[in-house]
């Protein structure tokens, strides 16, 4: 079984439902020769309907790519299955994208009940590395 945060929900306005606080799914990990891939913990995410997916890069050294992958997890087959609706489709950022600093937001819809971030880094090495933090918030 897959160990999983829980995003509580907590009534802010009459009509919608966040999650009590943001949830760090990864906290400035540098992902270089190794790891060049991470997966953040699971986080329970059944009691709410939209997410919104905060990244944060800084890169050392122009390495090639870094890709962000949000997967949902199948609990009957306790597979993780690749979200891929709009921008999460080919969520991916080249080295002259990270020649300054990223914080970038995206917002999209919980596909499942349980949902993780794995991080690739391509042409990362021991001095060309990518520094990461992926937040999520949840609503209803």
């Amino acid at each position: 079984m897959v160990q999983s945060q829980r995003a509580i929900p907590e009534n802010q306005h009459s009509d919608v439902w966040r999650s009590r606080e943001i949830i760090r799914l990864l906290d400035a990990i540098t992902l270089d020769d190794n790891p060049t891939t991470i997966n953040s913990d699971a986080v329970e995410c059944s009691a709410f309907r939209n997410f919104s997916l905060i990244i944060d890069v800084d890169s050392t050294g122009a390495p090639t790519t870094v890709q962000f992958i949000v997967e949902f997890l199948n609990p009957d087959t306790s597979n993780w299955h690749v979200y891929k609706q709009g921008v999460f489709a080919s969520l991916i950022y080249e080295d002259t994208d990270t020649a300054t600093e990223i914080h970038e937001m995206f917002s999209g819809v919980v596909a499942g009940r349980s949902m993780r971030v794995r991080v690739v880094a391509v042409g990362s090495t021991s001095s060309a590395t990518f520094k990461v933090s992926v937040s999520a918030d949840f609503w209803s």
